[in-house]
């Protein structure tokens, strides 16, 4: 596997679970936090970034093999739903 393709992945997929761990945080034990009233705000921003992650992971694995390497066709999206 690509060193650079490795990193990539590995920065998006820490960006997302960062993002999904503080988002549970803010859904589950929101009591503990001690800026209630920007709470929302936060919660939008951590949402925009875990959006981010999973559409950079998607695009990383339609448009390259695990070793790097360009795909000769993008691989196609599987709707779910």
């Amino acid at each position: 596997m690509s060193h650079f393709y490795k990193a990539a992945v590995s920065h998006w997929t820490a960006q997302r679970d960062e993002a999904i761990a503080t988002l549970e945080l803010y859904f589950q034990k929101s009591v503990g936090i001690g800026e209630h009233s920007k709470i929302l705000i936060e919660i939008n921003e951590w949402t925009s970034k875990l959006s981010e992650a999973e559409e950079n992971l998607q695009v990383l694995e339609k448009h390259f093999e695990d070793d790097g390497y360009v795909r000769d066709k993008p691989k196609k999206e599987v709707i779910v739903g």
